[in-house]
Parts: structure tokens; sequence; C-alpha cells
């Protein structure tokens, strides 16, 4: 059995995991495209939209055009600068027109502060349950309920303790800013609760969160959820006893 096979199986079946942890990797415009995987043609509402769907197992390489949400291809840099101002100025307003802020400027105060990556360098996205990847990937998303991201945090929480200063996001750009491009760029995990687009376009439920981590951070949680199995087991039997 592959190592990230190994992996998946063992936290999926640790916490009861709806959805595999997804991997994903970013490829720049300078990178080799992978020559054994075809650019998927199927056409996704958004990149959140393949998250949820690669955690229940499907797999997609991914340009910038089969990617409906253009918010979510600006922010993982596949939009040069004339086309990602006018995707923002589009979000902004639809943001705002559909109720979600009170004014333009608050819409824009989220919408135009979240975090980017580079423009125009990114060409495509491999997105995928973990247990396909033959190498470590760049990022990890665990889509799962709050019970779940408790175990998550505390994993990576074991060796240190103390209170984490944990960044957390809900309202906008969740799957793609929050969850992929700010562990991507600072390497420490990230909570979103998801916005209105993300949740309408993933069909995800409505008890579920992601947490995005580093790559780096993987083998860290994988060891301490199976060092927590005691507590974790004692969780789960007074779950059992309340029903």
């Amino acid at each position: 059995m592959d190592a990230y096979q190994n992996i998946s199986q063992k936290l999926v079946k640790s916490l009861s995991l709806e959805y595999e942890p997804v991997g994903v990797d970013l490829y720049h415009d300078t990178d080799s495209m992978p020559t054994d995987i075809p650019l998927s043609q199927k056409e996704l509402k958004s990149y959140c939209q393949a998250l949820v769907l690669a955690g229940k197992g499907q797999t997609f390489l991914l340009a910038k055009e089969q990617m409906g949400c253009k918010l979510g291809t600006s922010v993982l840099g596949f939009e040069k600068d004339k086309d990602m101002e006018a995707y923002l100025d589009d979000g902004v307003l639809e943001k705002y027109g559909v109720g979600l802020f009170g004014s333009e400027e608050a819409s824009a105060e989220t919408m135009l502060k979240s975090i980017y990556l580079e423009k125009g360098k990114t060409q495509a996205a491999f997105i995928a349950p973990l247990s396909k990847f033959q190498q470590r990937p760049q990022v990890v998303v665990f889509t799962a309920n709050s019970e779940q991201v408790m175990w998550l945090l505390y994993a990576l929480n074991y060796e240190n303790g103390c209170k984490m200063n944990l960044p957390q996001s809900g309202g906008a750009l969740g799957g793609c800013s929050v969850s992929t491009a700010l562990p991507l760029r600072k390497g420490i995990p990230y909570i979103t609760f998801l916005g209105l687009g993300c949740r309408m376009k993933s069909g995800i439920g409505p008890n579920h969160l992601m947490l995005g981590i580093s790559g780096d951070s993987l083998d860290l949680i994988h060891t301490h959820i199976l060092d927590m199995s005691k507590p974790i087991a004692m969780l789960n039997k007074q779950s059992l006893s309340d029903q």
C-alpha cells in the first residue's frame, strides 16, 4: 500500500470522516505538467466544488477554463492583472448585491484584503483524494464536522500545547483563499466556515467546515491522531451511549 493511501485510510477510519482528505498541487507557468494525467474536461461550478467532489473520490487536473468561479481562479493565481481586477470588482458588487454586506465598502474590505497567489503564474491545479498521491501534496484540505476539526486541531497542538492562535474565516473565498492559498503561502493551518457561494456551488452539507494545512503538517496530524486513539474512543463511546 502506498504511503499516502495508508495515511488517508487511517485518518478516515480514526475520525469517521465522511470526506476523504484532499491533496492539492498547483502547477506554475514554468512547471512541467504531468504526462500521465489528462486535463479534466468536466465543467465545474468552482474550485471549492472540486474539493468536495475529490473528497468523494474524484480526481481533477484543472485549467482555469474548467473552474466556473472567477473569484477562485483569481485567488489561486490563474488570472492576469486586467482580468483579475474585473472579476474582483464583479465579486464585490455581487456579494453586496445579494445582501451579504451592508455596503460596497464592506464587501470590498472582505474581498480585496483576502490572500491571493501571484497573478498569472498558475497554469493548472491537481485536486485529488489524498490516497491518490505518490508524493506529499502542497496543501491538504479536510472537509469535516466540528468534532472532527477539534481532533485535527488537537493533533496539530499535541507536541507544543498552549492556546493556538488559529486564524479562521467565514463569509467569502473560503475554499480558495482560506483553505488553500493561506496554508500554501504561510505554512500554518486555517479554518473556514465557508461562504454562501462556496456552499451553493459545492453542495457541502450545513454541518461541515474546511481546514486547510500545508502538506508539511500532514505527517504530524497522522501521527498524533493515532496517538490519541484512546480519547477519541472515549468520546465515541460516550456519543453512542447518549443516543
